[in-house]
């Protein structure tokens, strides 16, 4: 299981399997799990967002709403 934490996720994967209209509740899921503190996890962000085709302002009102630094500027 922590080998499995620690590898990384497959994003194309991960957003094949989206439901319609939950795209900003996984990637607000995805936010919660990490503390964006490192390019890695900033770059998995861009490219999760990107794969459930969220823009730059939906992506960064998700990150306001849960009150941390915002994705893009």
């Amino acid at each position: 299981m922590q080998s499995e934490l620690q590898s990384p996720v497959d994003v194309d994967g991960l957003v094949a399997q989206v439901p319609n209209g939950m795209e900003q509740q996984i990637y607000a899921v995805s936010v919660m799990a990490i503390n964006l503190d490192s390019q890695d996890e900033a770059k998995y962000l861009h490219q999760l967002a990107q794969g459930l085709g969220l823009n730059a302002a939906a992506v960064n009102n998700v990150h306001a709403q849960m009150g941390v630094p915002s994705l893009y500027t």
